[in-house]
């Protein structure tokens, strides 16, 4: 059928749309344009809005994006954290420089007790703030460990608390720390 407008094709659709599926089982859904006569048409197969491929693209390209920037604050949270590591490296060794060996010892077992202690009063805290701390007091007794074993004082007489020391590697694996 042929409508010289949208509203007279619709018209059509809106009154006789139940007579129609009565009759033959199926009835039109819409009206359409007819480029090649320049007149309305009504059709009962529904139309499929679908994204167009610049659409698609448009979708891919934000969604490439959002990951590019997900990748280069991980890649920037890295980089913070070494360089967070390699100054507490500096400071420690400019602090052991002038000790000789029964001090290095001595400031050893002061700076992991002291870091042992602190973790252990803030470790239950649901604070933000104190999970901020605790993260860099875990960060702090980790160079402090290396940076003694590096000076060859691994042994000590306080020995580390197991417990401690399970959670700090936990905490590494779960972070993604070596």
């Amino acid at each position: 059928m042929l409508f010289d407008s949208e509203k007279k094709a619709d018209n059509f659709i809106a009154f006789n749309q139940e007579e129609i599926r009565k009759e033959a089982g199926y009835a039109p859904e819409r009206s359409y344009f007819c480029l090649f006569c320049g007149g309305w048409h009504i059709t009962s197969i529904k139309e499929e809005i679908g994204k167009s491929k610049k659409e698609e693209l448009l979708e891919q390209l934000l969604i490439e994006k959002a990951n590019k920037k997900e990748k280069a604050s991980c890649e920037k949270f890295k980089i913070n954290y070494q360089e967070y590591r390699n100054k507490l490296f500096l400071e420690i060794e400019s602090k052991i420089k002038e000790l000789d060996n029964n001090e290095k010892e001595l400031f050893f077992n002061e700076q992991i007790s002291f870091l042992n202690k602190e973790i252990e009063e803030i470790s239950n805290s649901t604070n933000q703030n104190d999970k901020e701390l605790l993260k860099e007091l875990r960060q702090k007794l980790d160079v402090t460990y290396i940076v003694r074993k590096q000076n060859g004082f691994q042994k000590v007489n306080n020995k580390f608390n197991e417990k401690l020391e399970e959670e700090w590697l936990s905490w590494l694996k779960k972070n993604g720390k070596p």
